[in-house]
């Protein structure tokens, strides 16, 4: 499954590849979505020009995605996975991404399909976006 990411203003650059895939889903006990696999195989921390997207009765945008790295530097997919760096996300939610406040743009792997929501750092608050990935990538606006 893949998709046009330029069309969201994102510009390619990644080594992802699939053995590091394999290491980071082992290091991290899950499987991610097939899109959100592509996305990072083609920028490991894509930056979106466009992606405004609706959860609760907001809109945010992304700012950007943590890079998919076996690094655990700030900003890296592995450090915000790291125990303790969010406080009041739930087991087995993983933020991928943050919007310009601070939001993160979470996934949810308790849910079957892997649902995408918004957790707010500050109230502790956990806002449904997608049911899937796949979903949520359909929401994102200009």
């Amino acid at each position: 499954m893949t998709t046009d990411w330029n069309a969201w203003d994102i510009e390619p650059g990644s080594a992802v590849d699939p053995q590091l895939i394999a290491q980071v889903q082992q290091q991290l006990g899950v499987e991610f979505p097939a899109l959100y696999l592509d996305l990072v195989q083609y920028a490991a921390a894509a930056t979106p020009g466009v992606g405004t997207f609706p959860y609760g009765s907001a809109f945010t945008c992304i700012s950007e995605f943590f890079e998919f790295s076996l690094d655990h530097q700030p900003w890296s997919l592995l450090w915000y996975a790291s125990a303790g760096r969010v406080p009041g996300l739930a087991a087995g939610c993983l933020a991928i991404a943050r919007d310009a406040g601070g939001l993160l743009i979470c996934l949810d792997f308790n849910s079957p399909s892997v649902a995408v929501e918004v957790f707010d750092p500050d109230s502790a608050r956990r806002y449904p976006v997608a049911p899937d990935f796949q979903a949520f990538v359909e929401l994102w606006q200009a």
